[in-house]
């Protein structure tokens, strides 16, 4: 037993021995690639590198990051001295060297203030009292931007939704679990959905019928005639009313229009407010009364309102005859309801 004892610490400081071999090696390795500088190069150092900055803010071809050096170590780090190691410095200028122009002048730009902040640290000769002092500053302004101004922890709106939330998912794993154990469940409710949209579109269909019923026996379409004679009567007394003013051209206007709304309310045609007036002759029954003064009537608008001539009260007076001879004879013009829009032709 005491031999194994004795084995088995020897084993032990063997282990001990090897692993601080290690670590002073790793130490040395460590110590060799930092370089001891005083504050003043250190500063220079930063100016150097703050053109490295630039020339890479200005072209891809000009970051490089073997021109950044050795990380460096100002001072006595346990009396108030400091390491600078740059390799967040390396890493951004291999990133900029491939991001486009735009974001790479961005991150230089950021750069070149960490470096100017890292200058003027340094020149007070590394009192530790004005860089901790510098250093608080620098951290307040960053934790007053808004994205670190967020409420700590849940609110009660988190707290609701996460109740909301809890419940639904319990309401849902309950009706898996009833479909789990009912499964013709599922096919009658697909059926009771079919059922009820087929029966929303029987009601849909059955009210439109009933509207459209309901339109006819309050006689819709005598309302609609009605309305197009009273429109017809408005534009002859308007007619009439220019005519006393001595407004001939607006007269003559006036009582065309007149005569198209109220052949219109006869059904002549159907309403279409793209035609011309030569395509309201072709519409009416060829040879008829109404055709013949409608074509009379239309041939002495043209002329006055169209060719923009003065009207004077002759044509107004057989304008005027043309339209009360239309008007009495509204009813020959039932036979030519239906649309005849001739293909050519002048009126």
């Amino acid at each position: 037993m005491g031999r194994f004892r004795d084995w088995w610490n020897g084993r032990v400081e063997t282990r001990c021995v090897a692993v601080a071999c290690v670590l002073g090696l790793a130490w040395a390795a460590h110590a060799a690639g930092v370089k001891e500088v005083t504050a003043d190069a250190f500063r220079a150092d930063v100016v150097r590198l703050q053109g490295v900055v630039a020339a890479c803010a200005n072209a891809a071809a000009g970051c490089n990051a073997d021109a950044v050096g050795d990380d460096v170590r100002v001072g006595d780090v346990a009396n108030g001295g400091f390491e600078e190691h740059w390799d967040w410095l390396r890493g951004a200028l291999k990133d900029a060297k491939t991001a486009k122009d735009g974001e790479r002048a961005k991150l230089m730009h950021e750069l070149d203030a960490r470096l100017d902040a890292m200058s003027r640290e340094s020149a007070g000769g590394g009192a530790t009292e004005n860089g901790f002092a510098q250093a608080r500053a620098v951290a307040n302004e960053v934790l007053a931007q808004p994205q670190f101004q967020g409420a700590v922890g849940l609110t009660w709106w988190d707290r609701a939704k996460m109740k909301m939330l809890g419940w639904l998912q319990r309401m849902i794993d309950g009706l898996v679990g009833v479909g789990t154990a009912a499964p013709w469940l599922g096919t009658l409710l697909e059926w009771v959905f079919f059922v009820g949209a087929a029966v929303g579109l029987l009601f849909f269909l059955l009210r439109n019928v009933a509207r459209q019923r309901l339109r006819v026996a309050l006689g819709g379409e005598a309302v609609q005639k009605s309305a197009w004679e009273s429109e017809a009567d408005d534009w002859a007394k308007w007619a009439a009313g220019h005519a006393e003013a001595g407004e001939w051209r607006e007269a003559v206007h006036c009582l065309y229009w007149a005569a198209i709304v109220l052949l219109e309310s006869r059904r002549a045609w159907r309403h279409n407010p793209t035609r011309t007036p030569r395509e309201y002759v072709r519409l009416l029954k060829p040879g008829s009364a109404q055709q013949q003064g409608l074509r009379r009537l239309t041939q002495i608008f043209e002329r006055v309102w169209y060719g923009l001539r003065d009207a004077d009260e002759r044509e107004y007076a057989e304008a005027r005859d043309l339209y009360e001879r239309l008007a009495a004879n509204a009813a020959e013009g039932m036979g030519g309801a239906s649309e005849r829009l001739a293909a050519g032709g002048v009126a």
